[in-house]
């Protein structure tokens, strides 16, 4: 575990391996010891249990990236990205997914999932894409710089069998990057 970052009280780690996990309380929307909600997004696509499934996204290769933020040993929100291996990009650059992304509900607005894009962009290279699921992630994804492939005169990743992504270049990384210092002090 690497610690990337801090912002007041909040701690972002990069999880290295699956045990790295286990020193953390992971809460979710049936832990009554935190009134402001759990994490509950799994629930919806019928996943149960967060802990085993970072923990088999770590057990991944090759190695993906998975942050978190933390305050003491509780976790406050998560990011998983990891490698597109389904197709190049035009230019040849790395691609990467970001694949989630969720933030406890009460700790929303407070620009946490921005900074854990901010951190996931600055260790990928290339281009970092994603897929939004609902109207508020694609706001939230075209408000940390993500555009449409229509967007582009020449899309650099051809989405015609994955639609719906909006796509990150490295150009805009870069600007989403150089604002590391405004968000972490």
């Amino acid at each position: 575990m690497i610690e990337l970052a801090r912002s007041g009280d909040l701690i972002f780690y990069k999880f290295e391996e699956p045990s790295e996990i286990n020193k953390f309380h992971i809460l979710g929307s049936e832990d009554g010891r935190f009134s402001g909600g759990g994490f509950e997004f799994f629930r919806g696509l019928g996943i149960i249990g967060y802990d085993k499934t970072f923990k088999i996204w770590l057990r991944k290769f090759p190695r993906p990236i998975f942050i978190v933020a933390a305050k003491g040993n509780h976790i406050y929100s998560w990011v998983f990205i990891e490698e597109w291996l389904e197709e190049a990009s035009v230019d040849g650059m790395a691609v990467w997914v970001l694949r989630a992304i969720e933030t406890l509900p009460s700790e929303r607005r407070k620009k946490i999932g921005f900074r854990l894009v901010v951190l996931g962009a600055k260790q990928s290279t290339g281009y970092l894409i994603t897929k939004p699921l609902t109207p508020e992630a694609e706001r939230f994804f075209r408000m940390c710089g993500f555009m449409s492939p229509k967007e582009f005169k020449k899309p650099p990743i051809d989405f015609t069998r994955h639609p719906g992504h909006l796509i990150l270049p490295p150009y805009k990384k870069e600007q989403l990057i150089e604002q590391v210092d405004d968000y972490f002090k």
